[in-house]
């Protein structure tokens, strides 16, 4: 029981950080200011959808990359992750610029 509230403690504040985190990366490269609202609108639909998506698609990509090119698991596995990696940062860049 203390676990599970533990955790949603935790993702609480590490959802505000992330906020102030992404304010703080828009007000250093000069994009217009937004309110906190649209702002935490932003970060959880990049959390959970974006983020999401980019999973399925890495998972995705490991399942075909193992199991219809007959690539080893951990090159598979090593791949996948690269890919997901990346386009998250891509797109969290996009997210900042905007």
């Amino acid at each position: 029981m203390w676990s599970i509230l533990a955790d949603l403690v935790v993702g609480i504040f590490d959802f505000v950080l992330d906020v102030l985190l992404f304010r703080g990366l828009r007000r250093k490269h000069g994009q217009r200011n937004r309110s906190v609202a649209e702002d935490t609108v932003e970060v959880a639909r990049f959390d959970f959808v974006t983020l999401t998506f980019i999973a399925l698609v890495s998972v995705g990509l490991m399942l075909i990359l193992a199991l219809g090119f007959d690539v080893p698991a951990g090159w598979s596995a090593g791949i996948g992750i690269t890919v997901g990696a990346i386009w998250g940062l891509w797109r969290y860049a996009q997210l900042v610029r905007e």
